[in-house]
């Protein structure tokens, strides 16, 4: 029990690390708007929850500008923790899924995105 705890801790502590580091460099770019961005954060798990994550992404790709932050923080996080590579794109990848990757994936997804919105949340001020 004690391994899996570890290991659930390391995952986690990535994920925490990742989002922070991802949040720090979309606020460092130059005319990104940054309460659309916190916004935008904070609504894309309940728009995988409410339409599953390929039509999320597939929104997000669609919408393009802040947007684009938001479908990288995907498709960087599944590519640095190995689900996939750079020769897809990440809703290429995510529509070929089965119907069980898919599901471990949106919850990484997900689990990936509590973070950055409490990081955005926490870094950007103003009210969306």
């Amino acid at each position: 029990m004690t391994a899996f705890k570890t290991e659930n801790s390391k995952i986690e502590s990535g994920r925490a690390d990742f989002a922070l580091a991802e949040v720090k460099r979309v606020k460092e770019i130059p005319g990104v708007k940054l309460k659309e961005y916190k916004s935008y954060c904070k609504k894309f798990p309940s728009m995988i929850q409410a339409n599953g994550l390929a039509a999320a992404a597939a929104f997000a790709l669609e919408k393009r500008g802040t947007w684009d932050h938001i479908y990288s923080h995907c498709e960087n996080w599944l590519i640095e923790r190995s689900f996939f590579d750079k020769s897809k794109t990440f809703i290429e990848y995510v529509c070929a899924l089965e119907t069980a990757q898919y599901r471990i994936v949106t919850r990484e997804v997900l689990a990936l995105f509590s973070w950055v919105r409490r990081f955005a949340s926490g870094f950007i001020e103003g009210d969306e």
